[in-house]
């Protein structure tokens, strides 16, 4: 408290009426190194009908945002360097020396404070919380140290404090896959354009384990042929962030059978216009600084080694981040972080049944110490159930009502997979 001071980016979205609700609703983005402006203003519309009558508070929690963000972007990479997934320390070294920040106090306790300190200076007696992916562990948080000061939560894409960063990244990645090619089999137009995509992916995977796979290709932003090598750890990672949603997976059976023939451009395309837009909105250190101080202490290495095998993903991505906190300094967290905990505040739970990150079963898992929780969960969804189909108006209902008890959820049903793309035209019409 007598250390260093920064200044915290807040805005308040007010109510469309002259009598606002006493108990606003606070957003709690994911990541971690989301910014909650930024959430807000893409998740604009999914709390329409919740403005009606209460405001939205957005803080950018610390490192992110307008928070003192501990941003880590390099200047524009080269096409070929987006796909290197050797782990490379100078980048990181570079940041430290950058940084206007000690990294050590961007955590999740302190955040935590922070958000108390934000609610009493603008006079809410009890809030709501909204939380999803890193942002529900946020929720959770708080709702440990503060529960008397809220109201109701909604947690979307839950990350429970039992969960472990990133040691269950490849299992629930394959879970997704999995269901992927499932779904294209019984899906008749899917099935008679990709009748062997099984096969064909484990042809490339393969292939992909005997060394890169190199093809020109299109630069996307320029048109410039650029000779471009993919090996295995980068093509996994690329694609496990393609399952995140199901509008950019139903291109997936057309991309990874172009790979497999050797054709890297549409693979590359799609990869490059997502890794865009999450590198944008991830403030990378602050992600460090919560992940090396509260995930990878409690992940052994040949734990993480073994939840690996097997999948597609593979252990790439722990042994990265192991590197990576080897060198990111970070603090301890509190003691009781990570153990589970009982509240009796009412909680709405979503989770997306095509989720590779947070799918339903980490849901359940928080669900199962929230006695006065509802579980809902999208059969066609992945990673973020809230602006889906009617899925605002249950948030809506769930805030105005303070409980889930009468909640009919049935409506998140109709909500099914897109249709898969069959060629570069579209799905079959």
């Amino acid at each position: 408290p007598d250390g260093a001071r920064i200044r915290l980016n807040v805005v308040v979205l007010p109510a469309r009426t002259g009598r606002p609700a006493a108990d606003p609703l606070y957003l709690l983005a994911g990541g971690p190194g989301q910014a909650a402006t930024r959430v807000g203003a893409l998740l604009g519309p999914a709390f329409a009908q919740v403005r009606r009558k209460r405001d939205l508070v957005l803080v950018d929690q610390r490192g992110t945002g307008g928070s003192n963000p501990l941003v880590c972007h390099e200047e524009e990479k080269p096409l070929f360097r987006r796909f290197d997934s050797a782990f490379d320390p100078e980048p990181l070294l570079r940041c430290l020396e950058k940084l206007g920040g000690d990294p050590r106090h961007y955590s999740t306790a302190a955040a935590t404070e922070d958000l108390e300190a934000v609610r009493a200076a603008l006079g809410h007696e009890r809030i709501n919380l909204w939380g999803a992916s890193y942002g529900t562990r946020a929720a959770l948080a708080y709702l440990r140290r503060h529960g008397d000061r809220v109201r109701s939560v909604v947690l979307d894409g839950v990350v429970p404090p039992e969960m472990r960063l990133p040691l269950d990244f490849p299992r629930d990645g394959q879970r997704a896959l999995e269901a992927l090619f499932s779904d294209c089999q019984a899906d008749a137009a899917c099935a008679n354009a990709f009748p062997a995509l099984r096969e064909s992916f484990a042809r490339l995977m393969e292939r992909l384990d005997q060394g890169p796979i190199t093809d020109t290709v299109a630069d996307p932003r320029s048109g410039a042929p650029v000779q471009l090598s993919l090996d295995r750890a980068a093509f996994s990672a690329n694609l496990r962030g393609l399952l995140y949603d199901v509008d950019v997976a139903s291109l997936l059976p057309l991309t990874l059978t172009r790979a497999a023939e050797g054709q890297l451009d549409p693979f590359v395309a799609q990869s490059l216009a997502l890794s865009g837009s999450v590198d944008d909105g991830i403030a990378q250190g602050m992600m460090l600084s919560v992940v090396c101080a509260e995930d990878l202490p409690r992940v052994g290495d040949e734990e993480a080694e073994a939840a690996a095998a097997g999948t597609f993903v593979g252990p790439v991505v722990y042994r990265n981040m192991r590197r990576a906190c080897d060198l990111w300094p970070h603090a301890a967290p509190p003691a009781d972080a990570a153990a589970p905990f009982l509240s009796q505040v009412p909680a709405l739970v979503l989770s997306g049944a095509l989720d590779p990150a947070t799918p339903p079963r980490w849901g359940a898992l928080a669900a199962a110490a929230l006695p006065n929780s509802r579980h809902l969960i999208a059969p066609g969804v992945g990673h973020g159930v809230t602006p889906r189909g009617c899925a605002p108006r249950l948030v809506a209902e769930f805030l105005e009502a303070g409980s889930g008890a009468g909640l009919d959820g049935s409506c998140l049903e109709k909500l099914s997979r897109p249709a898969f793309f069959t060629s570069f035209a579209g799905p079959q019409p």
